[in-house]
């Protein structure tokens, strides 16, 4: 595998611990949360507004959990054009 392979492989594990251990636990599995209605453009929507927000709050790690939960609102995004 390559570096970036590595890179990505090791990014993807934080991604589905992150779904698995503070996502689904607060708002449910897909099928019984909010953002199963919503479209594409709604989940760029989501990453729209945590980029946004990138590197301006005052909480420490925010950073780390708002790329997480773009990388997921960004597969959500993925996974309804591929439906």
């Amino acid at each position: 595998m390559t570096n970036r392979g590595k890179d990505w492989d090791k990014f993807q594990f934080e991604v589905l611990k992150h779904i698995e251990v503070y996502t689904v636990p607060q708002y449910g599995d897909k099928g019984e949360d909010l953002a199963d209605d919503y479209t594409p453009t709604e989940c760029l929507a989501q990453v729209k507004k945590y980029l946004t927000r990138f590197g301006k709050n005052a909480r420490q790690g925010q950073e780390k959990l708002d790329l997480l939960k773009m990388a997921h609102y960004i597969q959500m995004a993925y996974e309804d054009l591929n439906d």
